[in-house]
């Protein structure tokens, strides 16, 4: 058969396996093929991946034809460094105010949804937008008027991966950066799980010892990675221009496994998702390898 075709985060959050998977050289048994959260999520739901990371949400909702990997995700208990709610004043003040939302990751959406209407009470006007646009403006800077339209300003932005980094590390005077990894354990005592590994239930089901194979390279790619974090982080600085011990404190704070704490910090997410119209029910959840989280049943 072909190599299996397998997602990659094109972020700093991947680093490490990506980093593990060159030193180990496990890349030459599958095809890679990087790319954004919502681009990836899309791949493997059209066939076009075989196994990819994916964002929370988008596994929930699609759960019945995909199967979870073992020990393997992208989450943080506490500060996550790299999801950040921007905004130009404090989130309690921002019912009916325009905030704007990230293309590139659907988990970071819902995330967002749910700490501002259950946390912090309020019920922003939410506005997809792409990375990389303007800047944000208080409130008075438009008529009440005009508060719904689409020439109405951005009163507030979430921001995820580099941007969130960047902006979390240096905030903007006058603004209210907020790191929403934070915000969720604080407010539910759960870590935060952004990203799952899945394989398509069709392809695990008939290559099992394929996805098994890819799970431990996988896998072993990422201790590498994270032993050799710091001198990642070193060569990673320049091409980012941020320090390198902001980058290793960064891999340092991620979770990278998979386990019943994790197990548990996905379902209060679904939970919340559910209460927030983001998803219709509660998914069973299914592994490649059987009872690899004890509590998943």
């Amino acid at each position: 058969m072909n190599l299996p075709r397998v997602g990659h985060i094109a972020f700093l959050n991947c680093a490490p396996h990506l980093h593990g998977l060159e030193m180990r050289r496990g890349s030459d048994r599958m095809h890679l093929q990087p790319g954004v959260p919502s681009a990836l999520n899309r791949q493997i739901l059209a066939g076009e991946l075989d196994i990819s990371p994916m964002s929370s949400i988008e596994y929930l909702r699609n759960a019945a034809d995909l199967c979870l990997l073992p020990d393997l995700g992208i989450a943080s208990d506490g500060p996550v460094m790299s999801i950040a709610l921007v905004s130009s004043v404090p989130p309690t003040s921002l019912d009916g105010a325009r905030v704007g939302l990230t293309s590139t990751s659907a988990t970071s959406w819902v995330l967002a949804k749910i700490l501002l209407r259950e946390w912090w009470g309020v019920s922003p006007v939410f506005v997809p937008e792409m990375p990389g646009a303007g800047g944000l403006h208080g409130p008075s800077d438009s008529s009440p008027a005009r508060k719904n339209e689409a020439t109405d300003p951005l009163v507030a932005r979430l921001l995820i991966g580099d941007p969130a980094l960047r902006a979390l590390w240096k905030p903007e005077p006058g603004t209210w950066t907020i790191d929403l990894g934070q915000e969720w354990t604080r407010h539910t005592g759960h870590c935060m799980v952004y990203a799952v590994w899945a394989a398509r239930r069709a392809y695990a089901e008939r290559y099992p010892e394929t996805v098994a194979e890819v799970t431990s390279i996988l896998t072993q790619a990422r201790d590498a990675g994270l032993r050799d974090a710091p001198a990642l982080a070193r060569r990673l600085a320049p091409l980012e221009n941020l320090p390198a011990s902001l980058l290793e404190r960064y891999f340092s704070t991620l979770r990278y496994g998979f386990g019943p704490r994790e197990l548990d910090g996905l379902n209060a997410f679904a939970d919340g998702a559910v209460r927030v119209g983001d998803l219709p029910s509660l998914p069973h959840l299914a592994w490649t390898s059987p009872g690899a989280v004890a509590t998943a049943a």
